[in-house]
């Protein structure tokens, strides 16, 4: 595998791992969304990156 392949792959791991850890230790509006995102996040890796962009309007402030 090329350097570039190795790296794309490093990152969207990288990706993932934050996405996990941010769903578990943040407070959401609602426990249903909470819920969702872990399963969708853990079994549907590419959600990863949608997460990351509505994360700000799933959380409390």
């Amino acid at each position: 595998m090329s350097d570039v392949t190795l790296l794309v792959f490093f990152l969207f791991i990288v990706f993932w791992v934050y996405s996990i850890i941010s769903v578990y230790r943040a407070k959401f509006k609602e426990e249903k969304q909470k819920v969702f995102w872990r399963i969708a996040i853990v079994f549907v890796p590419p959600l990863a990156f949608f997460y990351l962009f509505m994360k700000k309007n799933l959380i409390l402030k």
